[in-house]
């Protein structure tokens, strides 16, 4: 009698894992901060290829919003889409920032976008571009002499 029960309760947990939401497939593998020369860089990997779109910074230089497109969306899982949310490891080249990354389908118009914000905790300049290996996101921050150009790709 005792096989009857525990067999039961294994049909049970196995059919309850397999009604289980889907596991949420992460943006952002991991950030790192990288000293090249006399300027520095952070380095988002991603977990899938994306195309660079466009960036801009806000005017106070606190906020920076990237949009990207998803090569192979379906890396990031299935919708609905929460916000993934991860902050920058300590460090005293940079300043400390939290950076969001939306995937819903209204964050811009081309197809599978991907939009981060970028939250710093001070102002700052920042030039973004695309990782030659297309799974990975460059801000390349300004060393202390420069600062009066604009970083290309901002809005004025």
């Amino acid at each position: 009698m005792r096989r009857i029960p525990s067999a039961i309760l294994s049909v049970v947990a196995l059919a309850a894992s397999l009604h289980a939401p889907p596991a949420l497939a992460a943006v952002i593998d991991d950030i790192a901060v990288e000293q090249h020369d006399s300027a520095a860089r952070v380095r988002l990997r991603l977990t899938s290829p994306v195309h660079f779109l466009r960036y801009y910074s806000s005017e106070q230089g606190k906020l920076v919003y990237v949009q990207l497109q998803a090569l192979a969306p379906e890396n990031f899982g299935a919708g609905p889409f929460p916000d993934e949310v991860k902050r920058s490891p300590k460090s005293a080249l940079v300043p400390r920032f939290r950076v969001r990354v939306s995937l819903d389908p209204r964050c811009d118009p081309a197809p599978n976008p991907v939009c981060m914000t970028f939250q710093f905790e001070r102002a700052t300049r920042a030039r973004v571009r695309l990782g030659e290996d297309r799974r990975s996101l460059l801000l390349d921050f300004e060393s202390a002499g420069e600062g009066n150009s604009p970083a290309a790709g901002e809005k004025p």
